[in-house]
């Protein structure tokens, strides 16, 4: 049976998971590119986002919930991470910075076991391989734009004869673009989920007691899902609104360029079962596709998420603190 605190901490995350939605710009290259409209976009993206969260999703949640500082169970703990998350998450939409909600889950876990004196059951050895995927996975993105955009272009010299081939072309690839938006939205639900669940996880796992009942650990999962669907159609049509012309002005094809590479990298961290911020994989790879096709690229822009990404996950610690020692500690002592 699912014991009233832990249905609780599954509604706190259930309303995360709406702001984690809100906050998901996976189908700004499409709409920025003028092929879908912001509503279709965003009913479509909730079904996607759905199957993802609770399929890989269920596999990235243990790795950050469970394998990266152990089993905590304790309702205090979860609560000081789940608020803590809220809040960042909340400051950051209000200063409009566009915040990875990985950086911000992964940091204050580690942050909260920390100030908890419980250090030992921190994982190096996962916590090494994260940072590194944050480094590298950016990189992917944008060497792997630059790539497709470079190869795309050499592509429509050799093709492109009058103005009735460049229809076909960009036809082509808005086709091409619709198939790689709907990889990366699976992916990010798989990928983002955990950022909702993650510490729910140990509690979900300890009610598994055979087979008969092992659906169980996936419930936050569904919920977390349609929570970030829910944030998705009423809030996160706005971020596609102001991301999807942004970084870089989209076309059909140069679309295909950012929204491929980004596909492939987070698709990839799903199946390896590895937390990224797929904001940051996009963003590179507005910026690849910018520099290969030598278009105008809003440095500003990329600057100001940049800072961002470095400084969240000490920000994540920061408010861990203030909320363990002012609000959570208080409280259940």
């Amino acid at each position: 049976m699912i014991s009233e605190e832990l249905m609780i901490l599954t509604a706190v995350s259930f309303f995360l998971a709406i702001a984690i939605g809100a906050n998901d710009e996976t189908f700004a290259p499409i709409t920025g590119a003028k092929l879908m409209s912001i509503n279709r976009a965003v009913f479509l993206g909730a079904g996607i986002i759905l199957i993802g969260a609770v399929s890989y999703g269920y596999y990235i949640a243990i790795e950050v919930g469970t394998e990266l500082v152990g089993e905590s169970v304790e309702m205090s703990h979860i609560l000081t991470i789940l608020i803590s998350v809220a809040i960042l998450l909340i400051l950051g939409s209000w200063k409009g910075l566009p915040l990875s909600t990985t950086h911000t889950m992964v940091g204050s876990t580690i942050a909260l076991a920390l100030i908890l004196g419980d250090s030992e059951s921190i994982n190096a050895d996962k916590i090494v391989r994260i940072l590194i995927s944050w480094v590298l996975s950016p990189v992917l993105g944008y060497v792997g734009s630059y790539g497709i955009m470079k190869g795309i272009m050499k592509l429509k010299s050799r093709q492109i004869k009058g103005l009735d081939d460049v229809d076909k072309i960009e036809i082509l690839f808005s086709k091409g673009l619709i198939v790689a938006v709907v990889v990366t939205a699976f992916s990010r639900g798989a990928n983002d989920v955990s950022n909702a669940v993650a510490p729910l996880m140990g509690s979900y796992l300890l009610l598994v007691t055979d087979n008969s009942i092992t659906s169980i650990a996936r419930l936050p999962l569904v919920l977390a899902g349609l929570g970030m669907g829910v944030g998705l159609i009423l809030i996160g049509r706005n971020v596609l609104r102001v991301l999807g012309n942004d970084v870089v002005e989209l076309s059909p094809t140069t679309a295909v360029a950012v929204q491929v590479s980004t596909a492939i990298v987070t698709f990839f961290a799903a199946f390896l079962r590895i937390p990224i911020s797929g904001t940051h994989v996009l963003v590179a790879a507005f910026v690849g596709t910018g520099k290969a096709a030598q278009t105008n690229v809003n440095m500003s822009s990329v600057k100001r998420i940049a800072v961002s990404a470095v400084a969240t996950p000490f920000a994540a610690a920061l408010t861990t603190g203030i909320v363990w020692f002012a609000i959570i500690n208080p409280i259940f002592r």
